[in-house]
């Protein structure tokens, strides 16, 4: 009769390419928002009041590629310090108090981990309820959702995606949404009469 005990060797490349998988799916999650956000700062910018110095759309694109190569870095710090840690207590907590691991964990811890950072910035800043309040919700989804995205990738029931086939799928569906966020962007400064 075989074992049904696999070989270490196996087990350990199984892990790390799992592992390989959540990190590539939560890096890319993580820069498609950070450009997302990117254009929302840029549009929030142009619809403030001017100080009357001329748009200079050169200065934007000379710039363009040390902002990606920044948010890269600054997504890669979060995926190893925010987004794995959150999936590991999101997992164990599920298993500890309903016997299972639950999506619904890793909103709920995103929203306590990031509650007493908005608190704190309403408290001690400037920022007021309903602008912390805004704040808040936009972080916990920010990290909810690459975070959730990784979680498919290690539920036992779903199929097996390599980090290659989830960048793919992220990236697709990523520059769909950056081209639609841009092009709704446009619109709406062409409609203010900024654009």
């Amino acid at each position: 009769m075989r074992s049904k005990m696999q070989d270490p060797g196996q087990m350990q490349a199984r892990v790390r390419d799992r592992f390989g998988a959540v990190l590539t799916a939560s890096l890319s999650m993580l820069f498609v928002e950070a450009v997302i956000g990117t254009i929302a700062l840029f549009v929030w910018g142009l619809t403030q009041v001017s100080t009357g110095q001329p748009y200079n759309a050169m200065g934007l694109i000379v710039m363009a590629p040390f902002v990606a190569a920044a948010e890269a870095v600054l997504c890669a710090l979060l995926t190893v310090g925010v987004v794995m840690p959150l999936l590991v207590v999101a997992g164990w907590l599920g298993r500890r108090f309903s016997g299972r691991e639950a999506w619904w964990w890793i909103p709920a811890l995103a929203a306590a981990a990031t509650a007493l950072l908005f608190l704190a910035a309403v408290v001690l800043g400037e920022t007021g309820r309903l602008a912390g309040l805004g704040g808040w919700l936009a972080v916990t989804a920010a990290l909810a959702a690459p975070t959730l995205v990784a979680r498919r990738l290690l539920l036992p029931d779903c199929p097996q995606l390599s980090g290659g086939a989830m960048f793919g799928r992220v990236g697709l569906y990523g520059t769909l949404a950056v081209v639609t966020v841009g092009t709704l962007a446009g619109i709406g400064l062409y409609a203010a009469g900024i654009g």
